[in-house]
């Protein structure tokens, strides 16, 4: 039996783990950020513009995170899959 036979289909690797984690860490940060920028307009203040574009950059970001983990994940599973 080869060591590849022994890896399960759904084991992921860490650097896809890590990615999965960083993008959904990015996401709560950024829905955060809007919370507060909301929260700051109904107060008739204005946002600190750091929080701003935390609020609008960070979903993408996190998004495009999410998404390379969904793709490196079928990409994997698909390899182990054919081999």
């Amino acid at each position: 039996m080869t060591p590849d036979e022994n890896k399960s289909l759904d084991a992921m690797p860490s650097w896809i783990t890590a990615v999965l984690w960083s993008g959904v860490v990015i996401v709560v940060v950024s829905f955060l950020a809007v919370i507060s920028v909301l929260g700051y307009y109904f107060a008739d203040a204005t946002p600190a513009t750091w929080i701003f574009w935390l609020a609008l950059l960070a979903f993408p970001t996190g998004f495009i995170f999410l998404l390379v983990a969904l793709v490196s994940i079928v990409i994997v599973r698909r390899k182990r899959q054919h081999s």
